[in-house]
């Protein structure tokens, strides 16, 4: 699939979710009456993207962002209560090194986050080790409904978002996104693009792309937890939070 198409595929049971009360209700008699008028109303709530005006839209994923970046700071809490768990060593300090960069308001290099690959295809960071309020939050932080079948969810999501990393650089790479490409990219992955410029926006993506190039099925934890390691410090995502 190309990477608009898996863009599509990632943002379409949400648009369904939003606009299904609507098919139903618009079929009952005189509803149409009643459910129209209310969805113009509530066009976040009760219509999909695709019925969204540009102003709407960018207002509308603003808001959406918002709320999935109150969730950072309680996953980057839930990285730093695990760090006595990692034996003595060198991939230790490494990772110490990146919370440390974390919580003191800057973002650790594509290479310190690579360093510490290792502690995420095993205990304490591999999928099948994290806990259920970490994989609650990491879910909230992604934009996905909260379910009980929270692994598979995030599972599913970090294949979705490593084919779409494999989609850009198969379609030539960061440099031949367009404006609008390079807003949504960034969306997707937990950047606030407001106010940024394109090679901003690139550079960005790029850095997520390097790390993006060394996941496999056995590493997608770290691939979920990158919008952390690179957009938790990020002053546009402060002005939205604070």
């Amino acid at each position: 699939m190309t990477r608009q198409e898996l863009e599509l595929f990632v943002k379409m049971p949400t648009d369904m979710w939003r606009i299904a009360p609507v098919l139903i209700l618009s079929a009952l008699p005189f509803g149409n009456y009643i459910i129209f008028p209310l969805a113009l109303m509530k066009p976040k709530k009760l219509l999909s993207s695709h019925f969204w005006s540009i102003q709407q839209r960018a207002e509308f994923n603003i808001e959406d962002l918002k709320e999935r970046l109150r969730n950072n700071r309680p996953i980057l809490r839930c990285l730093q209560a695990k760090l006595e768990d990692i034996p003595n060593g060198e991939v230790k300090e490494n990772w110490r090194r990146v919370l440390a960069l974390l919580g003191s308001g800057v973002h650790p290099s594509v290479n310190e986050v690579l360093a510490c690959k290792e502690l995420f295809c095993k205990k304490p960071y591999h999928l099948a080790c994290l806990s259920f309020t970490h994989m609650g939050h990491l879910l909230k932080m992604l934009g996905i409904r909260r379910t009980l079948f929270r692994r598979k969810k995030l599972k599913y999501r970090a294949f979705l978002l490593l084919q779409m990393d494999r989609a850009i650089v198969r379609e030539g790479g960061v440099d031949v996104l367009n404006t609008e490409a390079l807003k949504n990219a960034c969306h997707i992955r937990g950047l606030n693009t407001r106010n940024l410029s394109n090679q901003d926006m690139k550079d960005w993506l790029q850095q997520w792309i390097s790390v993006s190039a060394n996941i496999d099925a056995n590493t997608y934890s770290l691939l979920l937890h990158c919008p952390i390691f690179f957009a938790y410090n990020h002053p546009q995502n402060w002005v939205l939070i604070y």
